[in-house]
């Protein structure tokens, strides 16, 4: 089974999640893989090109490392296409004179399947992967059920409501939002939560700011019962 991550904006946690769903369904006893078909920011140093190369090296960590304090062996398959600027895939690309082709995004990820496969995209839905090409036509072509990662915040509402319409409109399954930075203490927070659990067609799993989470054992247990939904199916 393939899940797609992706969110509402950057910087909202996708790499968290992902890396804690791993977790989850490996705890569980499934063969599971997390894939990052486009990575930004990240390169390794020879293939930096020289008018970029003053980027901060911490930068130039790549998210689909999280992958591996989860739990996965290595992840030299992780992805298809990484670019040293960390920007939108479609302008990184062309920084470096590349372009990206949905097609070899999904041959990618066909050759990488296993029994559970997370596939994380970068940024948003409509964040461009070419010209013509966005991830809406990677989740479009592969029929997966989208997670969807929002930042618990003021903008939250309206931020997960328009994704919610994106999907609709291109008969998309949201298997579940995930409201990433909660606080039960915060009344934002908890007011988000209240009202889009009445808009939402789906679970909604809220993560705080975890401590002692280096291989992301705490954040999974909040995936548990949403992991073990699709294990029983199976």
């Amino acid at each position: 089974m393939k899940f797609f991550i992706t969110g509402s904006d950057t910087d909202v946690g996708k790499s968290f999640v992902t890396a804690s769903l791993l977790r989850a369904f490996l705890e569980q006893g499934a063969k599971a893989v997390a894939l990052k078909p486009v990575q930004t920011g990240y390169a390794e140093k020879s293939r930096i090109p020289d008018e970029i190369s003053r980027i901060p090296s911490q930068s130039l960590e790549p998210d689909f490392k999280e992958y591996i304090k989860a739990g996965q062996n290595t992840y030299f398959k992780a992805t298809c296409y990484t670019f040293a600027y960390p920007a939108s895939p479609h302008f990184s690309a062309e920084l470096e004179g590349k372009k990206i082709k949905a097609r070899g995004i999904l041959d990618f990820i066909e050759q990488n399947l296993a029994q559970i496969t997370l596939i994380e995209g970068a940024g948003g839905i409509l964040v461009p992967l070419n010209e013509k090409e966005s991830f809406l036509d990677i989740a479009k072509e592969l029929n997966a059920p989208v997670i969807l990662v929002c930042k618990n915040c003021l903008g939250a509402i309206n931020h997960a409501l328009l994704n919610l319409e994106i999907l609709r409109q291109n008969s998309i399954k949201l298997a579940a939002l995930v409201l990433n930075f909660h606080d039960e203490n915060d009344a934002i927070c908890l007011s988000n939560q209240q009202f889009l659990e009445k808009k939402f067609p789906c679970p909604i799993i809220t993560l705080k700011n975890y401590k002692n989470n280096e291989n992301y054992s705490n954040s999974a247990k909040d995936f548990r019962a949403f992991v073990s939904k699709f294990l029983d199916k199976k």
